[in-house]
C-alpha cells in the first residue's frame, strides 16, 4: 500500500515525458521505414541486410555513448543522440530513393543515433527510479510508452495512406524530425548527474562477473533474447504490409496489438513481483514459440493477427521483467551505481549482436515473407530463449529469489 502512495519525482515525470515523445516520434515513422525501404528496394533479402547491418552497428553508438556518459553526463549522450536522429531523417528526406545505394552509411548513421540515445536514456530512467520500486516504475512507464507507440503508428499510417505514392512517407519523416527537436527542448529542464568515478569501467566486466556469477549469466540471457527481438522489432509491419498492402490498415493493427501490450504492461505493473520474474519470462518464451505455430500454415490474415496479438501481450512483459531483475542483480555488484553505464552498454551491445543471428539465418530464405522458414524461425528463438532462462535461473533459484 505505501508503494502505490508514492509521488513520482518530477525529474523521473520528465524523463517519462520526454521518452514517451522520442518513442511517439520514432513510432510516426520508423514503424513503417522498413516498409519505405521495402517498396524502394524492392527486396526482403536487402531489408534484411540493412536491419543486420543496423543492429550490427548500433553496439558501437553503446560503447561511444557509454564512454561519453561515464565521462561527462547521460544527458550530453542523450543529445548527441538526438542531433543523430534528426540528420538521419534529413538524410532520408533530402536522399530519397538514393537511400538505396547508400544504405550503409545511412544503417550508420541510425546505429550511432539509437546506441547513444539507449546508453544515455536507460541510465536516466535507472538514476529517476533508484528510489520507487523498480519494477512498478518500469510497469508505469511501459504503459506511457506503449500508448505513445499506440498513438504514434496511426498518426503516421493516417499521414502515409492519405497522400499519392511515397509522399506520406516524407510527411511522417518530417513530423518525426519536429517531435525529436522538442524531446531536445524538454531535456534542457533535466538536471546534470556527473558521475562520481568518471573512469569508464568496462574492462572490469570480468572481475564483476566473478564476484556476481548470476549477473554474468544474465549478461549471457540477452544474447540469447536477441535472437527473438531480432525478428519481432521489425518482420510485424511487414508481414502485416504482406496481408493487407495498405499502410493505413497496417497502422490500426499495429495499434490494435499495442492496446494488448498496454494492458498486459498494466497488470503486470499491479500484479508483477520480482520473485517470480523467471517464470514470467519462460511462460513468455515458451508462450510465443507456441504462438509462431499459428503461422504454420500459412500468414493469412486472421493467422498473422492473432499471433502478433500473442507477441504483443506476452513480448512487453519479458522485457520489463528481465530488466527490472538484471537492475536488482546489478545493484548488488560491488562497484553497484557506479558501474551502471557499463552494465546497460554491455547488455544492449549482447541484445543486438543476438539480434544480428535470425537476420542472418533467414537470408536464404528471403524470397518471400510466406516462406515456411519464417514460423519457423520464431518458434525456434522462442523456444531457445525460454531453454535459456530456465538454465539461467536453475541453479540460483533459492539464492536469488
Amino acid at each position: 500500500m505505501v508503494i502505490r502512495k508514492e509521488r513520482m519525482p518530477r525529474e523521473a515525470a520528465l524523463a517519462l515525458a520526454m521518452h514517451g515523445l522520442f518513442i511517439f516520434g520514432s513510432s510516426v515513422s520508423l514503424t513503417f521505414f522498413n516498409i519505405y525501404f521495402l517498396r524502394l528496394s524492392e527486396s526482403f533479402a536487402l531489408n534484411l541486410i540493412y536491419n543486420a547491418l543496423f543492429y550490427a552497428l548500433t553496439p558501437l553508438g553503446f560503447w561511444i555513448g557509454g564512454w561519453f556518459a561515464k565521462r561527462y553526463d547521460r544527458l550530453h549522450t542523450l543529445r548527441i543522440s538526438l542531433i543523430l536522429h534528426m540528420m538521419f531523417f534529413v538524410l532520408i528526406l533530402t536522399l530519397g530513393d538514393g537511400i538505396i545505394e547508400v544504405y550503409g552509411a545511412i544503417a550508420l548513421c541510425q546505429g550511432l543515433a539509437v546506441g547513444f540515445y539507449w546508453a544515455g536514456i536507460l541510465v536516466l530512467l535507472y538514476d529517476v527510479s533508484a528510489k520507487m520500486n523498480r519494477v512498478r516504475y518500469v510497469g508505469i512507464s511501459t504503459v506511457m510508452l506503449t500508448g505513445a507507440g499506440l498513438i504514434g503508428p496511426l498518426a503516421g499510417g493516417w499521414l502515409i495512406g492519405g497522400s499519392a505514392r511515397l509522399t506520406g512517407y516524407l510527411y511522417a519523416f518530417g513530423l518525426t524530425l519536429a517531435v525529436f527537436a522538442a524531446v531536445f527542448a524538454i531535456s534542457l529542464f533535466i538536471g546534470k548527474l556527473p558521475s562520481r568515478r568518471r573512469r569508464y569501467l568496462l574492462g572490469l566486466t570480468g572481475a564483476m562477473a566473478r564476484r556476481n556469477p548470476q549477473w554474468a549469466k544474465l549478461l549471457g540471457l540477452w544474447f540469447c533474447t536477441g535472437f527473438l527481438e531480432g525478428l519481432t522489432l521489425f518482420i510485424p509491419a511487414l508481414l502485416l504490409y504482406e496481408v493487407f498492402e495498405r499502410e493505413n490498415v497496417v497502422s490500426v493493427a499495429l495499434a490494435a496489438t499495442s492496446l494488448v501490450s498496454v494492458a498486459s504492461s498494466f497488470y503486470m505493473s499491479r500484479k508483477g513481483t520480482m520473485e517470480r520474474a523467471p517464470v514470467y519470462m519462460g511462460a513468455c518464451s515458451f508462450g510465443i514459440a507456441l504462438g509462431a505455430l499459428l503461422l504454420s500454415g500459412g500468414t493469412g490474415t486472421v493467422q498473422a493477427l492473432v499471433f502478433l496479438i500473442v507477441v504483443a501481450c506476452l513480448n512487453p512483459v519479458y522485457h520489463n521483467t528481465f530488466i527490472s531483475r538484471f537492475f536488482a542483480e546489478t545493484d548488488k555488484l560491488p562497484l553497484k551505481g557506479a558501474f551502471r553505464i557499463e552494465s546497460v552498454v554491455l547488455y544492449e551491445s549482447l541484445l543486438n549482436f543476438g539480434r544480428v543471428v535470425p537476420l542472418v539465418v533467414l537470408l536464404p530464405f528471403a524470397d518471400s515473407l510466406r516462406a515456411e522458414a519464417l514460423w519457423i524461425a520464431f518458434a525456434c528463438a522462442g523456444a531457445l530463449q525460454g531453454a535459456a532462462v530456465w538454465l539461467t535461473f536453475r541453479k540460483t533459484k533459492h539464492s536469488t529469489n
